[in-house]
C-alpha cells in the first residue's frame, strides 16, 4: 500500500514520470520497503485518476531500472535495496496526501434505507430453487434473454427508447462495455470527443485503445456543436439527459442538431445515461437515442445509480447497423456480470418491484436534497451556494475558498468527503458533491464537517 502523490498536469514533464519519480523516491527513502506489492495497473489506475498506460509506462521503468520486479500472475513487488546509501530527492517528497487506495467516502454509495432487500432475497432464493435457471451453466455472452428484454421493456417506456433485446449487452460495468463497443467500431473510427469537465474513466478507456481525444468544453450555454462540427472527431461521449459533472440538461434543439451532425458526417454517438431516471423538478427527460431516426446512437445504461453500486449490472444498447460486427467479435469476450443476479434482476423489474423503487427513491433523494439546501443556506450563509441541484445525485455548489488546491484536497480527502473540485477562477470554486450516501439524519453534521474543510 503506498500513498498518492499530487500531479502537476501543466508540467512539461509527462505523468508517467512524475509517477515513476515518485514511486522511486518511495522506495529509496525507506517508506515503500523490500517485497512490497504494488497496487495492480488497473487498481492504480482507478484510484490515482491516470489512465493504464501511463500507469503501465511508470511501472516498466521501474523494472528496467531495477527497483521493482514483476512476477506473472503475481504483481509488482519493490526490489530490496538496503545494501546502497541513496541520495533522496525531497521535493518530489513533499508533494504527498494522506490517502489511502481505498477510501470509504462519507456521502457515496446509496441511501441505506432505499432498497427493498426482503424482495431481492425473496426473488434470489426463487430463482436458485428454479431449474429453468441452471445455474450449473454459465450464462449467455450478451446478457441473459430474460433480462435484455425487461431492458428493453425499461428503456421503451421510461426512457422514451427504441430499442429490442437483440441491441442490447449486459456487463459490469460502462468500462467494460466501452471496450466491447471499441472492437466493434475500431477499424473506422480512432477519434473521439469528450465533455470537458466530463466522465473521466470514460476517456481513459479511449486512451488506453490509442484513440485521439478531442476535448470540447462545455459552457453557460450547454454543450457547443458548433465546436464538434469544426473538429476531425467522428465519435462523440456525452451525458445529454443530466452532464457529468455540471448537471446541465441538454434541450431538444441542440438534441437535433447533434444527431444532424452524426447523419451527416457519419458519425456515432455514445450517450451515457447514467442516472437521467432521477430528476425531481418535473419528467425525466426522454433519450436521446428515442429521438434517433438514423441508427447512430449507442445508449449507455446502468443500475447501480438506481438500485446498488454493489449489484454491478450495466447495459449497452448498440445501433442496428453494428450488430453484424459485434456477433462477429462477441466471442472473444466473457460474460462479467453474475447470471444468478441478472436473471433475479429480470424478476424484479418483471414483478413491478422496479417501479415502485424509482417512486421511493424519488421521495428518498428529493427530502434528502431539500435537506441538505437548507442545511448548506442556514450554516453557509452567502459563502456557498448550490446551483444545480434539480436530477441526480449529486449538487454543483460554487464557493468562495481561500485555501490553496493541495491543501483544501488534502483534507477533503483526510475528511472522507467525495468532492470534485470542477473549476477555479481566483478564490471561487465550482464543485460538484455526492449526497445520495449521506444518511439524512446526519446531514447537519456533515455540512459542519464540508465547513471545516472548504472554510477553516
Amino acid at each position: 500500500m503506498i500513498i498518492s502523490p499530487v500531479f502537476d498536469k501543466e508540467s512539461s514533464k509527462a505523468l508517467y514520470i512524475q509517477l515513476y519519480e515518485y514511486i522511486k523516491n518511495e522506495i529509496i527513502s525507506g517508506l515503500l520497503k523490500p517485497d512490497a506489492k504494488l497496487p495492480s495497473i488497473r487498481e492504480a489506475s482507478t484510484t490515482l485518476n491516470l489512465s493504464k498506460t501511463t500507469i503501465e509506462n511508470a511501472y516498466s521503468q521501474l523494472v528496467a531500472e531495477g527497483y521493482i520486479e514483476n512476477f506473472p500472475k503475481r504483481g509488482y513487488f519493490v526490489c530490496d535495496l538496503t545494501e546502497y546509501n541513496f541520495e533522496i530527492n525531497h521535493d518530489v517528497q513533499k508533494n504527498i496526501l494522506n490517502q489511502q487506495f481505498e477510501i470509504n467516502y462519507l456521502n457515496n454509495g446509496v441511501d441505506k434505507e432505499s432498497f427493498d432487500t426482503s424482495a431481492w432475497k425473496r426473488l434470489y432464493n426463487k430463482v436458485i430453487s428454479d431449474d429453468r435457471t441452471d445455474i450449473y451453466s454459465s450464462g449467455s455472452i450478451q446478457g441473459e434473454k430474460f433480462l435484455r428484454d425487461e431492458i428493453a421493456n425499461f428503456v421503451n417506456t421510461m426512457r422514451g427508447g427504441n430499442t429490442s433485446a437483440d441491441q442490447i449487452i449486459v456487463g459490469a460495468g460502462v468500462q467494460y462495455l466501452l471496450g466491447i463497443l471499441i472492437g466493434i467500431i475500431k477499424d473506422d473510427y480512432n477519434t473521439v470527443a469528450v465533455e470537458t469537465p466530463g466522465f473521466n474513466k470514460a476517456e481513459f478507456i479511449f486512451e488506453d485503445y490509442l484513440f485521439n481525444i478531442r476535448h470540447i468544453e462545455v459552457t453557460d450555454n450547454g454543450f457547443p456543436v458548433e465546436k464538434l462540427r469544426n473538429s476531425d472527431a467522428h465519435l462523440i461521449y456525452i451525458s445529454p439527459s443530466h452532464q457529468y459533472p455540471l448537471g446541465t440538461i441538454m434541450p431538444v434543439n441542440k438534441r437535433m442538431e447533434l444527431l444532424d451532425w452524426a447523419q451527416k458526417n457519419n458519425g456515432l454517438i455514445i450517450e451515457d445515461d447514467y442516472d437521467g431516471m432521477i430528476r425531481y423538478g418535473g419528467m425525466p427527460i426522454p433519450s436521446l437515442q428515442g429521438l434517433d431516426k438514423n441508427d447512430c446512437v449507442i445508449y449507455l445504461g446502468s443500475f447501480s445509480k438506481m438500485l446498488l453500486p454493489s449489484l454491478r449490472i450495466s447495459f449497452m444498447v448498440i445501433p442496428k447497423k453494428l450488430l453484424s460486427k459485434y456477433n462477429e467479435i462477441k466471442y472473444r469476450h466473457t460474460q462479467s456480470t453474475s447470471k444468478i443476479d441478472q436473471v433475479v434482476l429480470a424478476n424484479f423489474m418483471k414483478e413491478g418491484y422496479m417501479l415502485k423503487h424509482l417512486r421511493k427513491i424519488k421521495r428518498i433523494y428529493s427530502k434528502k436534497n431539500l435537506a441538505l439546501s437548507a442545511s448548506f443556506k442556514k450554516t453557509f450563509k452567502d459563502k456557498l451556494e448550490i446551483i444545480n441541484s434539480d436530477s441526480g445525485l449529486h449538487v454543483v455548489c460554487e464557493a468562495y475558498v481561500k485555501k490553496d488546491d493541495i491543501h483544501l484536497m488534502e483534507q477533503i480527502k483526510n475528511s472522507r468527503i467525495l468532492l470534485n473540485i470542477i473549476s477555479r477562477n481566483g478564490d471561487k470554486i465550482i464543485f460538484s458533491l455526492n449526497y445520495s450516501g449521506i444518511d439524512t439524519d446526519k446531514i447537519q453534521e456533515f455540512t459542519n464537517l464540508l465547513g471545516k474543510v472548504l472554510f477553516e
